[in-house]
């Protein structure tokens, strides 16, 4: 769908892409809140612990509904305190997985006034400094006996809160528990008719920020002005047509097998600097021929060639296996096609960084 939206389209055709792409999406949240709560609850989530700018991570979490807002009359405001815009430590997707779950769910509850998502130093415990981010909103509210069960998997306000508005009631018990995961906590306030605050708060760990990148990452050509030559492996012919439609947008030459023995066979025959494998194919699976490509490279000395795993086989122990063959990435499907883009151009100037140093 994301291919397609890049295409003359009709009134009628956009307006059912666009049909295409809420439904779509409103199912890929629904699957990854699943998911995600599996995880949590059987003990296989692992934060991450990586630097991260606080200040842009918060403002890409508010951006995601900030056209939302917008289009239902809304005042939207994101107000970031200097002492917190700032580099720190912890894992970056899961807290913007927090923000995105409850900056969405104002938005979705606030028929006319505002939503406001502030991030600012939060109470010092125990020596440690805290991070409090709140989010109010002029909304529907609720009661305090809502509030009690709020954080409960599948519970909203009432049944009739699911039919209007829809939703699963997973993010904010997932919410919960990512915070209690980070050593925070989230709570709320409300009434009814009163609008609603979430508050998140977590520790403070403060970093350095990193050189900036010595390699520019805006042109999609490789680093010698030659185009860049990927090889896409996948047995269903709907999944390559998906990439190839994406990948048009880019200086590329794009070479596509059907299973992993022809895989295998293409970077024995040629150079690429990058391959896109799936995981199940029939004759020779993804992580075979990862296995074997990377046998391939150290026997004859050839540099590694970036390899990503496109695959709706995204659990904990999915990502262990694959990286444990060789690869180098994984994105679950459905991708984004944005993020299809940022692997492509990244990842071969990555692999030329390393080989050049």
């Amino acid at each position: 769908a994301q291919a397609l939206a890049n295409t003359d389209l009709s009134a009628q055709q956009r307006e059912m892409l666009d049909l295409i792409q809420s439904s779509s999406q409103t199912l890929q949240v629904l699957l990854s809140d699943i998911l995600d709560l599996a995880r949590v609850e059987s003990g296989r989530l692992e934060l991450s612990e990586e630097a991260f700018d606080l200040g842009r991570a918060v403002r890409e979490a508010a951006q995601l509904y900030e056209a939302s807002a917008r289009e239902k009359g809304l005042q939207f405001f994101v107000e970031i305190a200097p002492e917190v815009d700032r580099w720190i430590a912890g894992d970056v997707v899961r807290l913007k997985q927090i923000l995105t779950n409850l900056v969405s769910n104002s938005v979705k509850f606030t028929g006319e006034g505002f939503v406001c998502l502030t991030a600012a130093p939060g109470p010092t415990r125990k020596g440690q400094p805290t991070l409090r981010f709140s989010i109010e909103d002029t909304g529907i509210g609720f009661d305090s006996e809502t509030r009690a069960r709020l954080f409960s998997r599948f519970e909203q306000a009432d049944g009739g809160i699911t039919r209007k508005f829809g939703g699963s009631g997973l993010g904010l018990s997932i919410s919960r528990q990512l915070a209690e995961m980070m050593g925070g906590e989230l709570d709320c306030e409300s009434e009814p008719g009163g609008g609603s605050s979430f508050m998140l708060t977590i520790p403070m760990r403060v970093a350095e920020a990193p050189a900036a990148p010595s390699v520019p990452h805006s042109a999609l050509a490789a680093g010698d002005d030659r185009r860049l030559r990927i090889l896409l492996a996948d047995d269903h012919p709907v999944n390559r047509k998906v990439v190839e439609m994406i990948l048009a947008q880019a200086e590329i030459d794009l070479t596509s097998v059907e299973d992993g023995a022809q895989a295998l066979t293409a970077v024995r025959d040629g150079d690429y600097d990058l391959i896109l494998m799936d995981m199940q194919m029939p004759v020779m699976d993804g992580l075979t021929a990862t296995r074997e490509i990377r046998l391939h490279e150290a026997t004859m000395g050839l540099p590694r060639t970036p390899i990503v795993m496109l695959t709706a086989n995204a659990l904990p122990e999915h990502i262990a296996a694959a990286e444990a063959a060789g690869t180098d990435r994984h994105l679950a499907k459905p991708f984004d096609a944005g993020e299809l883009l940022e692997l492509v151009i990244s990842l071969p100037r990555a692999a030329d960084a390393a080989i050049a140093a």
